[in-house]
């Protein structure tokens, strides 16, 4: 920090601040301090925040970066900050005219980042934190939060398997399982976390390692950490507005075949049968021509599927405050059309936070929240909405037309009316609407003392109700007669099982925490301290009422008609004691002591508590006087890290580890029924043992980290080695047995073990060349699950042991044959002496799959499996991305590209057997195969394709009921995510319509991919194995924030 006071310099390390005086006087008490902040440029800086340390009395930069504020005596301390430019601190002295120059933050080792219970700065941390700010988070048009996080740090594994609306993004830190949520302090549940206002959020921090050990038996799988905005002490009111409106198109699905190709394929299944065909060459020439009168090919996906649908998105907030106010209130709305028709998900947020310091010392402060989620579909039959339509692209022949006689009035009777897309009609089939509203209030209270210690109480209070409104109706299906030109109802066609249904959920999530904070500097030793006690329970309940209506028209249920009623009632709670104590000597020393005595009211008394601790500790090398010496002109940090830590858990895979209650003895209500004396009677179940010796899973996480910065911070990075065990994971006891005539088994216990081992880093350069700046990023994540022990494995033979252990193996192992080539002829058949089908080799064609023997055994069967991929439908083992910015003259260009690998997508039913379930196939099945040259000639020659010869009803040949490598793929992907161009609308035009800032930009999301899967047109992050999801889409959209 430089201070000018006249010609006369003094210098401050670690700052970048100049301070002109320009009047000095004996100043007393409660004088007025003003002045103008700028840039290291010498351009005002507007909204710059100037606070008197250690209060909540502040001010703000107007338009021209002129202040003005209040002081009590000349020891004050003024803090000046700035998004995007390093906090300075000054003392007032004499002065009462100030010049002060930001420089813009480079290393942002100061940069303060959000842990657990309490803030830290990043140059002190020692734990393995990822932080995202609220411009990183804004930069993808996201309809979840989740989806905001995806390549933006290094530990988060990702993976969109099904990206309807409304829906968000599988994201796991470290591949360790769903990680658990706090907003605010708050424990969360991923629905609320996916469904903040995305503009509504200042930051994310993510604690991957023993840090999270602080948050006890729920953070065995990392901890994410939201914080919502807030509003500045000082500050004007701020009034701001977003918005973007674009147009989405699916990435990528697959077509189904044309009328051409389905009876081409027909043709050529009966032909490789060795049956006769009702198709004759002349008939397959009109289907080829597709001009006469039925003989007209029907697309199904462009009738299912709709191009270029909405999604937009509007956001209005105000924030600011009083010397001691402050306050953020901010409302938004987003709608995202499907691209089938009359599908839609729409959601509203409300957010308000306040803070009012009523003195010195005391400081009261709310949250409110609220939302509502409408999510609306047509009711076609199934439990799934969305799954329907997507099953009618490949279960509709397309030689088969939607309307009889292409009358729209009349449905088709189709050889499978309950997947006619004319059918997809909210007036013909009904409407499913699903109502999320929830409300969440949070009320603290903190006292500051004089000495360092800070109390605060929190109290949330969360309501959740979903409405689910469901009404399917009845319709009739027509065939046409052509003779009379008559429409004739099908008996028994259309859909004549028509239902009615209601679901209501009300959940309420209640908090509460007392919390002291101490902080305290002596001399060069820093000292930080937490210790706290909160409790947490939920009460969830759930009713469904299921009618059969007498007709279409009438919502109203009675009692008559209804056949289904599930009444549930389900409570959980859970409580803590937290304790932390940091340590710093000379900011260059760290150390991380912390604890957690938590208890779940899933397990039996005296076994309901554990104790869960932590340790973590850090050397800034780059603070010793040794490196500073000889490199620190080329380093300017480099900071060692290690980390224990100790949690539980009571979750396995989102599920309780055991039943609630399970440790009590009795009976099951409400289970098995018997007529006694003529009368249907409702029966009750003993509970069998109760389980008092099964405890929470044992979760110990270690990691060792590296963090670095070279040339003044231009070049910054980090790398972590990592491990998570866990112990005790239920499993039963086989060689224990319990008689038959009991009536249940021995209950599980804690008996096996695993671990997720990995590595991680990131690596970020940012640098300026004349106007121009710029900044480029890559961050990666490698993480797998190995299986350590299994409670007395036991094995039959060798191989047995081979193909199915899992002790000391890595899991989720894709077993499957090799094919090694395509058989080329009958005559190469003929000749083959491996019985590669288990019968002789007689079902066999050319072009069929040659299995490796790899016994040598001459029999292909389960001996040959040997591991050909990874886990189906997991995030991939493999994470990495890209981001880059530049910016010239208030333009701004921004692009993320992610990718991923080891993880495996594997073809099944519609995306591997010819006319699954008598539908029809994607269109390069048919097209791309092997076949003989004239469908009608059993001696014209083959020709060789990619996929066997075509047979229809032969789902169990051994081309498809075997698992190969040729239908499992293991993925690999680098996409286009997100690219933005941006225009910033200079300040010195917008200050005379009266803004403060203003920025209009165009962006794409999910632009393109390079992957694997393009071949067989299906995105590379689904996992349904026949495609039937709905699969990310591509967005092109245009928008605007500005404020004023």
């Amino acid at each position: 920090m430089g201070l000018v006071f006249g010609d006369a310099w003094a210098t401050n390390e670690g700052a970048e601040l100049r301070l002109a005086y320009e009047h000095v006087m004996e100043q007393p008490a409660d004088v007025v301090v003003s002045g103008k902040v700028t840039d290291d440029k010498g351009e005002a800086l507007p909204g710059v925040n100037v606070v008197v340390k250690g209060t909540t009395r502040g001010s703000t930069t107007d338009a021209q970066g002129q202040f003005s504020i209040t002081v009590p005596n000349p020891n004050t301390v003024l803090v000046f900050s700035f998004v995007g430019y390093r906090s300075q601190e000054i003392t007032v002295g004499n002065s009462t005219r100030l010049s002060i120059q930001l420089a813009a933050d480079d290393q942002s080792l100061d940069e303060v980042v959000v842990v657990g219970y309490g803030t830290q700065s990043r140059g002190t941390v020692t734990g393995s934190v990822a932080a995202v700010k609220a411009d990183e988070i804004i930069r993808t048009p996201a309809v979840a939060t989740s989806s905001a996080l995806v390549g933006r740090v290094p530990g988060i594994t990702a993976r969109q398997t099904d990206a309807r609306p409304g829906g968000g993004t599988n994201i796991q830190i470290r591949n360790m399982g769903s990680p658990l949520y706090v907003i605010d302090g708050i424990v969360a549940d991923a629905g609320q976390f996916n469904n903040l206002g995305i503009n509504d959020i200042e930051s994310i921090s993510i604690l991957k390692d023993g840090s999270a050990a602080i948050y006890g038996l729920r953070a065995a799988n990392g901890v994410v950490l939201v914080t919502t905005k807030r509003g500045k002490a000082g500050q004007k009111p701020v009034i701001s507005l977003s918005g973007y409106y674009g147009l989405q198109n699916f990435t990528r699905y697959p077509r189904p075949a044309n009328a051409y190709q389905h009876v081409r394929a027909l043709a050529e299944s009966d032909q490789n049968r060795g049956i006769p065909s009702t198709i004759t060459a002349p008939e397959l020439e009109k289907w080829r021509v597709g001009t006469e009168k039925g003989y007209q090919s029907f697309d199904y996906y462009d009738m299912v599927m709709r191009p270029n649908v909405p999604q937009s998105y509007l956001n209005g907030s105000v924030s600011g405050g009083s010397e001691n106010v402050t306050y953020y209130v901010s409302a938004s709305h987003l709608s995202q059309d499907a691209l089938i028709r009359d599908y839609s998900f729409k959601r509203s947020n409300f957010q308000a936070n306040v803070e009012a310091g009523l003195s010195k010392k005391l400081r009261i402060g709310t949250q409110i929240s609220g939302r509502i989620e409408d999510r609306f579909q047509i009711g076609v039959p199934g439990l799934d909405d969305y799954f329907n339509p997507f099953l009618s692209i490949f279960s509709m022949w397309p030689t088969e037309r939607p309307y009889a006689n292409d009358n729209p009035k009349y449905i088709n009777q189709t050889h499978n009316v309950n997947v006619n897309p004319a059918t997809y009609r909210k007036e013909i089939t009904g409407t499913i609407d699903e109502l999320w509203r929830a409300a969440k209030a949070n009320f603290t209270a903190q006292y500051d003392f004089d000495f360092g210690l800070s109390v605060k109480g929190t109290y949330s209070y969360n309501f959740s109700n979903f409405d689910f409104d469901g009404f399917e109706y009845t319709y009739d299906a027509y065939t046409y007669d052509p003779k009379t030109d008559t429409y004739n109802v099908v008996p028994g066609g259309g859909n004549q099982n028509p239902w009615r249904e209601r679901r209501k959920r009300n959940i309420t999530d209640r908090f509460m925490q007392l919390q002291a904070t101490y902080n305290k500097q002596f001399g060069d030793h820093g000292l930080a301290t937490v210790a706290a006690y909160e409790r947490y329970d939920t009460d969830n309940k759930y009713l469904v009422v299921h009618t059969v209506p007498p007709n279409n028209y009438i919502p109203l249920m009675s009692f008559a008609n209804q056949d289904l009623l599930i009444d549930e009632w389900n409570v959980t709670a859970r409580a803590g004691y937290i304790g932390r104590v940091n340590y710093n000597y000379k900011q260059r020393y760290l150390l991380e002591l912390l604890g957690r005595y938590d208890g779940s009211f899933l397990f039996a008394p005296g076994r309901r508590y554990g104790f869960f601790p932590g340790a973590s500790v850090g050397w800034r090398v780059s603070e010793e006087s040794f490196f500073k010496d000889k490199v620190g002109s080329a380093i300017s940090e480099l900071k060692l890290r290690a980390s224990y830590g100790r949690t539980g858990s009571d979750l396995i895979n989102d599920n309780f580890i055991v039943a609630p209650f399970s440790y009590l003895p009795g009976y099951n209500f409400l289970q098995g029924s018997a007529i006694f004396n003529g009368n249907y009677t409702i029966g009750v179940q003993p509970r069998g043992l109760p389980i008092t010796t099964l405890s929470w899973v044992t979760n110990v996480s270690t990691n060792l980290g590296l963090d670095f910065g070279l040339l003044g911070g231009k070049i910054s990075g980090q790398f972590d080695v990592f491990e998570r065990k866990r112990k005790g994971l239920p499993a039963a006891q086989y060689d224990v047995l319990l008689p038959s005539e009991v009536g249940y088994t021995l209950p599980n216990a804690n008996l096996n073990s695993d671990a997720i081992r990995g590595i991680e880093g990131a690596l970020s350069y940012n640098g300026k060349v004349g106007g121009l700046t710029y900044t480029v990023g890559a961050n990666a994540t490698l993480a797998r699950q190995r299986s350590l022990d299994i409670y007395k494995p036991r094995f039959g033979n060798s191989w047995d042991q081979y193909r199915n252990s899992a002790v000391d193996r890595w899991s989720s192992i894709n077993w499957g044959y090799q094919v090694v080539g395509r058989f080329g002829s009958q005559q190469e058949i003929d000749a083959y002496n491996v019985d590669n089908d288990g019968q002789g080799n007689r079902t066999q064609l050319p072009g069929d799959f040659i299995y490796k023997d790899v016994n040598g055994d001459g029999v292909i069967n389960n001996l040959d499996e040997r591991p050909i991929g990874y886990a189906e439908g997991a995030t991939p083992y493999f994470n990495y991305a890209f981001n880059g910015t530049l910016g010239y003259r208030g333009f701004t260009l921004q692009v993320d590209v992610v990718g991923a690998g080891l993880q495996t997508f594997r073809r099944e039913v519609e995306q591997k057997i010819p006319f699954q379930n008598n539908g029809t196939s994607p269109g390069y099945i048919f097209e791309d195969r092997w076949h003989r040259a004239d469908p009608f000639n059993a001696d014209s020659p083959w020709i060789p394709g990619t996929y066997p010869a075509v047979r229809k009803d032969s789902p169990s040949h051994v081309n498809y009921s075997r698992r190969s490598d040729f239908w499992v793929t293991n993925v690999r992907y680098l996409r286009l995510r997100n690219l933005e161009i941006g225009y910033n609308i200079p300040k010195a035009f917008l200050s005379k319509l009266g803004m403060s800032a203003m920025k209009v930009y165009v962006n794409g999301t999910n632009l393109i991919s390079f992957d694997n899967l393009k071949a067989i047109q299906v995105d590379p992050e689904i996992s349904s194995n026949g495609a039937l999801v709905y699969p990310p889409q591509r967005l092109y959209n245009a928008g605007f924030a500005l404020s004023f």
